[in-house]
């Protein structure tokens, strides 16, 4: 299957689903390693903008107030999402 196929499959999923699959990646690809850190993350909601997915999430315990939350973290945070969900417009907001 094409990439182009992958994307377009995630694009199409109705919202609820498109939500499920993003709380999925979040549990398996990031949520371990801000835990081992002494921090989390929740999301407080998902927008679809055009043809954006807008996540927005609010950082938990060490987190909260770290340098990378801004910057290393939340650019791994996005990555992780594009590449697990194979959708390269998600963009992750830190509230």
């Amino acid at each position: 299957m094409s990439e182009e196929v992958k994307e377009q499959s995630f694009k199409d999923l109705p919202f609820e689903e498109k939500y499920k699959a993003i709380e999925k990646a979040i549990d398996e690809g990031i949520r371990q390693y801000l835990v081992m850190d002494g921090g989390n993350l929740e999301i407080i909601d998902v927008k679809e903008n055009g043809e954006f997915i807008d996540v927005y999430i609010r950082y938990m315990g060490a987190c909260v107030g770290c340098a990378s939350a801004t910057t290393g973290t939340l650019f791994g945070i996005e990555h992780t999402l594009k590449e697990r969900l194979n959708y390269p417009n998600i963009r992750v907001l830190p509230i």
